[in-house]
């Protein structure tokens, strides 16, 4: 198996991670809310993380020049913190819908960045087949809407909310080229998505206790122990596996691809949406997971 088959299936089973991780994560949200879900989602991954890198290195922070120490920090900060905080203002300023289609922007900004900044340059028919993927992926996004947008559509258009989502996709576009950046000066997948997720970790709780919601977070949590073993079990799928397949596929293939091929979510949360919110596949999402199955497969080849 070649490096680059070996990054890309690394890709595709971030994918999947990403999808199931954030399936439970809503579970969890739905009781005791999104904010206070994620604020555990990190602690947790920090915790986890630290574990796992004592046990593998015998460590649990990671020894690292440096560079590549502030580089997965600052990825953290904003990518997994400063990232989400804009998304989580669009979702209420325009729609989830919406905000999330200007999310999908993310791969082909860090594309252009690694062009930059990398000197990676992929070929014509890398980027035709990640256009590809791209739009079948918005397709999806774009026919999804639930029955309050329907009746809420002024808010598509608030310029507020769109300038917040596009913050979020060039900031979550950067984090990735400093992830790459922080892996090539060597440092080990392991260790950089810990010093990621130990990064994000402080910078978002940090702003918990100064806001004064440390204590009513654990306090939520303490009341509803459905919803803290759901996200025990959802942070080792997403975050853990997630990231740090993520990271080796972004380690050991061009951003752009890596990338893309883990942003498949919307298109895999269809049967999830089907399953366990009893969503509906409408015909034109088929059509949409047909074409970025095609550009997927065309990607692999």
């Amino acid at each position: 198996m070649t490096p680059l088959l070996l990054g890309e299936l690394a890709a595709l089973a971030a994918s999947v991670c990403f999808t199931f991780g954030p399936t439970l994560f809503t579970l969890a949200g739905r009781e005791v809310g999104s904010l206070t879900t994620n604020r555990l989602r990190l602690l947790l991954g920090a915790l986890y993380f630290g574990i796992i890198h004592w046990l593998v290195y015998g460590t649990p922070f990671p020894h690292a020049r440096p560079d590549a120490v502030a580089y997965m920090l600052v990825s953290g900060i904003i990518g997994l913190a400063l990232s989400d905080a804009f998304l989580f203002e669009a979702f209420v300023l325009i729609g989830p819908r919406i905000a999330l289609l200007v999310l999908n922007l993310s791969p082909a900004l860090a594309t252009a960045l690694a062009w930059v900044w990398l000197g990676e340059r992929l070929s014509f028919a890398q980027i035709a087949a990640i256009a590809v993927v791209l739009g079948g992926v918005s397709w999806v996004v774009l026919e999804r809407q639930s029955p309050d947008e329907e009746g809420h559509r002024q808010r598509q258009h608030n310029p507020r909310g769109l300038i917040f989502a596009l913050i979020a996709a060039f900031v979550s576009a950067l984090s990735i080229l400093l992830s790459k950046l922080g892996l090539n000066t060597g440092l080990p997948t392991l260790s950089g998505a810990t010093l990621r997720m130990f990064g994000g970790m402080l910078a978002l709780w940090t702003w918990t206790v100064l806001a004064g919601k440390a204590i009513p977070t654990f306090a939520t949590f303490r009341e509803h122990p459905k919803a803290l073993r759901t996200v025990a079990i959802a942070v080792l799928i997403g975050p853990v596996l997630g990231m740090s397949l993520g990271l080796f596929a972004i380690k050991t293939i061009p951003v752009g691809i890596a990338t893309t091929l883990s942003a498949l979510p919307p298109i895999l949360l269809l049967p999830v949406g089907h399953w366990f919110f009893h969503e509906r596949i409408t015909p034109r999402a088929i059509l949409g997971t047909v074409i970025a199955t095609a550009g997927v497969i065309w990607l692999l080849l």
